[in-house]
């Protein structure tokens, strides 16, 4: 690499993108902008503000997803860096850095393709997830891989800032020799020929808790709901107690301290709901 490359952050959350241009920048390089995404209406949490960010680095809201290619003229970056932005970029923004968009997606490509890699990770019972950076294309997560790691998915772990924050380390400590390949015009490794599987949001088959289900069942139901994080269109899990509808934000399936939490019969044995919010 010869030199600094000028390198535009396109990533959403608070949680993503200060992290992100904190580690490009910390490699020397320079970023002159984040582009965010202008908040939806149906859009539960946070995302990136201007304060976020340090001094020196413009944030850009785009009204659309196809004003993003605009920017990225705009700006001029050498690369453009995807993280967990949630929507498609279309080909025009992928293709107009000068060497090229990368984005790091939380699964080991091509397994897990799609916006919800790691809530079916969580369902499908895996121990671990992978961190993969690749070129982008003008399809969805199939592109050249430039770098991969895996980490373990811990079943402590509770959240996506939990899990994001793992990944993110994850994928600082690869980022070097992703931007050396970049600057080699390097076109990195095609994934495997055998068809990836999709992640997509969880449907409506998943949304509602059966109390008859075995309890385990059940518990994994409720993590994988809640590190998926924002679902545009549905809401889960759902479980019925007492005639009330719940939203069901944790549970276990070992006996809590007493005076904590309520505990349920399930298909095979018990399981104690710790946190719920309701839905009626």
């Amino acid at each position: 690499m010869t030199g600094p490359l000028r390198i535009a952050v396109i990533a959403a959350l608070p949680q993503t993108a200060p992290p992100l241009v904190e580690a490009v920048r910390a490699l020397g390089h320079q970023v002159p902008v984040v582009i965010g995404l202008r908040r939806p209406l149906d859009w539960p949490g946070h995302l990136l503000g201007e304060r976020d960010l340090p001094p020196g680095v413009d944030l850009a809201l785009p009204a659309h997803v196809d004003a993003v290619a605009g920017l990225l003229h705009a700006y001029a970056p050498d690369v453009a860096v995807s993280y967990g932005y949630p929507r498609k970029l279309p080909a025009a923004a992928v293709t107009a850095p000068r060497l090229g968009t990368v984005n790091c997606h939380p699964s080991r490509l091509p397994s897990y393709r799609g916006p919800n890699p790691v809530g079916w990770a969580v369902r499908n019972g895996e121990r671990e997830i992978g961190v993969t950076w690749h070129r982008m294309d003008a399809d969805l997560d199939t592109g050249r891989v430039l770098a991969r790691t895996t980490i373990p998915l811990d079943p402590e772990m509770w959240s996506f800032t939990g899990v994001n924050a793992r990944v993110l380390d994850a994928a600082s400590a690869l980022l070097p020799g992703v931007l050396e390949r970049l600057a080699a015009d390097d076109p990195g490794e095609e994934q495997p020929a055998r068809e990836g599987s999709w992640a997509g949001f969880f449907d409506e088959d998943y949304a509602t808790v059966d109390w008859s289900a075995p309890a385990a069942h059940i518990h994994t139901q409720v993590r994988a709901w809640n590190i998926a994080g924002h679902h545009p269109r549905t809401r889960g899990p759902i479980a019925e107690i007492d005639g009330t509808r719940w939203q069901l934000r944790r549970t276990t399936l070992q006996q809590p301290p007493t005076g904590t939490g309520r505990r349920i019969t399930c298909g095979d044995g018990k399981l104690w709901v710790l946190a719920a919010d309701p839905v009626d």
